[in-house]
């Protein structure tokens, strides 16, 4: 029986001997049943002894599971694919009582049936205290060996952390670098310069990494401006010791100004890189040449509300690179880049800010707003660092586009109809149920594809959209260390599904009412408080306030730009998950035994039409949709908040519309608000909003011709013009519609979809 066992045992064994490790090669144990998974490993358990018993659970090092080996001819041998460098391991004497026994050795076979020993431990050399060993074996062996030749009763052995690194071989192997920069062949030199006519010493280090002589036979320079330089030491063939170094001069003496290119080649003993090539990058004076072209052929594609793609064609002499700016409006770019200034993504060249630098034709733009144009302009450049050259003898290439102005499909809500009994059910099946993104993803999707603005330095900036406060990061985007937070204007502690994070629920993580918000002067503060108007300040930040309302209760006020945004994500949430689970997502009231009041509905509807949806709004509304398949019907058409009883989620039968009241709340007067129509594309009829002294203005819808296409007389009231324009027939296409008055005129542009 005990043969059979054996034979089986080898069978497996000669099997197991047919894959090889790849070095370096570790192995902790963890998980260790007798059988490792990687190949090259094998464990060998005697036969005729005890039942296989093949870890220690806690004798390794940390306490973690370790080896064990319990018998004479216990063993476990490696078979790797190279050359084996320095090998630790870590041993454990585990004995009845008194100093450990027996004979333990580490051996190495070049063939695996003739062994050497490395290292032999005896009675007394192991302890009982783990123990990091060293053995190198010879560069020809291909096996190593942990073996128990010989047991004392009673004394076993725990292995540990075995790590083999790769070996070097007894090759030569050139490396070669330029001051503490390697550069690899093919590659090329930093860039170094000398006035014309006056030579200056290049020094190459000629680095060999190998066991063996590395024997340069020859070294040459060729190339187009190869008479600018001259090898000066050594002259001839030279050797380089093992894992030593030399140094090659060369001199250049550059006889015009501008880049002076050239090809050095080495000649060597290397097996791989026999002939080790470099680009030298020579500059006569303090610039590289400057580019003869510029790049050509931009174009915008994939445009989107919130984003865009750039593409040209490379200039034709092709420059070392690209600098592209980017500036925002109908002015094309007029500002250019200054010589011998490296600019990073993010800086400011006058009113353009840098959108990319490098050699590549193409690249993505973030940060694009609804309805906005930009415009690009493409400058080529030669040389980096102060040596950098940029072309503006002649124009760069420049372009424009103008991003979406909304991408809500035309029948978004075609099943919904305020007119009906069942609006609100109606509205909510629109928008739930919809793709859920976790929670912590946030920073990868909203942060980095959305929010995330460049600025100097190659640094990025987050806003707070409570206080306006810009943290500046460089990324990736850490939320301790900036100490911000992801709020939820809907409150974790407001939803009827409280707890909702653990497993996380869709209300939680939904991005429609998740905002990037300072911590600890902020989120902190606002707690779990209703959103409200401030009469009494308890505490500032910049923009953001809290303190006693009116009417003495506690709420939290953010700044005028948020507050019409802040309103439409909690009208969202209650109603994108109002019946969900059974539960009526009613704004709260109380909100908890401590608030003993509730959100006030009639604060946000009127913060809903004094900030209503902006470009930055509507382009992060339909990125949202993008991401989680579902829009903010509220940022889409306003009408919709005015149909809504927040405080029972029922539908209100007598609308008046703008809904919300008014009076007492603070006018919004310091911020700029634009003239705004909506919803924009429309299939036809629309409404219109602008914060305007009372009295009489006009309406005028014309076409892309300028042709007059409706006009009526209108009123402002309350400092207000709103209204809706159902009555005129527009056909598919581009209008504007403006509002003039011997006060100022107002222009927005409308898009009208079939």
């Amino acid at each position: 029986m005990k043969k059979l066992i054996l034979s089986a045992g080898l069978a497996l064994f000669t099997s197991a001997l047919m894959a090889q490790a790849t070095l370096p090669s570790t192995e902790n144990f963890t998980g260790f049943t007798g059988t490792f998974t990687q190949p090259g490993w094998t464990y060998v358990d005697a036969p005729g002894g005890t039942a296989p018993n093949y870890v220690y659970a806690s004798g390794g090092v940390g306490g973690s599971t370790a080896g064990r080996l319990d018998e004479t001819m216990d063993y476990i041998q490696v078979f790797v694919g190279g050359q084996m460098g320095t090998t630790t391991y870590v041993l454990k004497g585990n004995n009845t009582g008194g100093g450990w026994l027996g004979t333990f050795k580490v051996r190495e076979s070049v063939d695996g049936n003739t062994w050497t020993d490395l290292a032999t431990y005896v009675d007394g050399a192991i302890t009982s205290t783990l123990t990091t060993f060293t053995v190198t074996p010879a560069s020809a062996s291909r096996y190593i060996r942990w073996e128990f030749t010989s047991k004392t009763s009673g004394n076993n052995m725990a292995i540990d952390d075995i790590n083999i690194t790769a070996g070097v071989s007894a090759t030569s192997d050139i490396n070669v670098k330029y001051g503490s920069t390697p550069i690899l062949t093919g590659g090329s030199s930093p860039y170094f310069s000398s006035a014309v006519g006056t030579p200056t010493s290049v020094n190459f280090t000629i680095e060999n990494l190998g066991l063996a002589n590395l024997d340069i036979s020859s070294a040459s320079i060729s190339g187009p401006s190869s008479a600018d330089y001259a090898l000066t030491s050594p002259v001839g063939p030279f050797s380089v010791n093992p894992q030593s170094n030399s140094t090659l001069s060369l001199s250049f003496n550059p006889s015009v100004s501008g880049t002076r290119s050239a090809i050095l080649t080495i000649n060597s003993n290397d097996a791989d890189e026999s002939a080790y090539v470099i680009n030298l990058n020579g500059i006569g004076g303090n610039l590289a040449s400057e580019p003869a072209t510029q790049a050509t052929n931009l174009t915008f594609t994939n445009i989107k509300s919130y984003r865009a793609k750039f593409n040209f064609s490379a200039a034709a002499d092709s420059p070392n690179g690209y600098l592209v700016l980017r500036q925002e409006g109908n002015s094309i770019i007029s500002d250019a880049p200054q010589d011998g200034i490296v600019y990073k993504k993010g800086d400011r060249i006058g009113n353009a800010k840098v959108e990319y630098v490098g050699s590549g034709t193409q690249n993505t733009l973030y940060n694009v707003w609804a309805g906005k144009t930009y415009q690009l302009a493409i400058y080529s450049f030669n040389g980096n660092g102060t040596f950098i050259n940029y072309n503006t003898s002649i124009p760069p290439a420049t372009g424009n586009f103008t991003s979406l102005s909304s991408m809500m499909p035309a029948s978004e809500y075609s099943t919904v109809s305020t007119s009906s009994a069942s609006f609100l059910t109606q509205l909510q099946a629109k928008i739930n149920p919809h793709t859920s993104v976790f929670y912590s993803n946030y920073a990868g999707t909203m942060v980095n594809l959305f929010e995330a603005a460049d600025t100097t330095n190659g640094q990025k900036t987050v806003t707070c959209k409570y206080s306006g406060e810009k943290v500046i990061y460089t990324p990736p985007f850490d939320w301790t260390n900036n100490n911000f937070s992801r709020e939820h204007s809907y409150c974790h502690q407001w939803m009827p599904t409280n707890p909702a994070d653990n497993p996380e629920k869709p209300e939680y993580n939904d991005q429609h009412h998740l905002f990037t918000v300072n911590q600890n002067d902020v989120n902190a503060e606002r707690s779990n408080f209703p959103l409200g108007e401030v009469v009494t300040i308890q505490g500032s930040y910049l923009g953001c306030k809290w303190g006693l309302d009116a009417l003495g209760h506690k709420v939290f006020e953010p700044r005028d730009e948020q507050k019409g945004n802040s309103a439409r994500a909690l009208m969202y949430v209650a109603t994108c998950y109002n019946t969900v689970s059974g539960n009526n997502w009613k704004f709260p009231n109380p909100i908890s035994a401590t608030i003993q009041y509730g959100q006030d509905q009639e604060v946000l509807k009127a913060w809903h039409y004094q900030d209503p949806p902006d470009a930055y709004e509507i382009a992060r509304n339909d990125f949202l949709d993008s991401l989680q398949g579902n829009r903010n019907p509220f940022i889409d058409s306003m009408q919709y908040a005015c149909y809504i009883d927040f405080y029972t989620m029922t539908k209100i039968q007598n609308v008046s519309i703008p809904c919300g009241s008014f009076i007492g709340l603070n006018s919004l007067k310091n911020k700029n608000i634009e003239f705004n129509v909506f919803p924009n594309p429309s299939t036809g009829s629309f409404s219109y909003l602008l914060e305007a002294e009372n009295g009489n203005y006009e309406l005028n819808i014309t076409d892309l011709s300028g042709r007059s296409i409706y006009s009526k007389q209108i009123e402002s009231k309350s400092g207000k013009l709103y209204g809706t324009v159902n009555e005129v027939q527009l056909k598919s296409g581009i209008y504007f519609v403006e509002i003039v008055s011997e006060k100022g005129k107002w222009v927005k542009k409308l898009v009208i979809q079939e």
